[in-house]
């Protein structure tokens, strides 16, 4: 008998966890108040701004490269603007093709370029 009540017991609260995640997964409500996301929009685009202004400025005294500046403007400004649509709260539908086009040009801009290590010669 008390093994009976115990399965029942572990059915309902089964079922009100299945209700739960049904009920929430099914809304698309932010679980964020307006104000903090603004907040933290703001905080996260000008994280970014002095990350990319500090990376200028050592940068410009190296006298680096183009395809330096490229790499890492390009790789700032996906990590930033990722960080940005998480807290602005798309859904996945929405995130999954934006995360990957930001992969996509990620992997390009570090694969780009990449110099064989070597003197030079090789032997045929």
């Amino acid at each position: 008998m008390a093994i009976e009540d115990a399965l029942a017991a572990m059915d309902k609260a089964q079922n009100a966890f299945n209700q739960t995640v049904a009920s929430a997964s099914g809304s698309s409500v932010q679980p964020w108040s307006e104000s903090l996301v603004k907040y933290l929009s703001i905080s996260v685009l000008g994280f970014m701004m002095i990350s990319l202004i500090l990376c200028t400025t050592l940068l410009w005294r190296r006298n680096a490269e183009a395809s330096e500046i490229l790499r890492i403007f390009g790789i700032l400004s996906i990590v930033g603007l990722s960080a940005l649509l998480l807290i602005t709260g798309f859904s996945n539908e929405q995130l999954t093709p934006i995360v990957g086009l930001f992969g996509a040009i990620a992997g390009y801009l570090l694969g780009k370029d990449a110099k064989p290590s070597g003197s030079g010669s090789t032997k045929v």
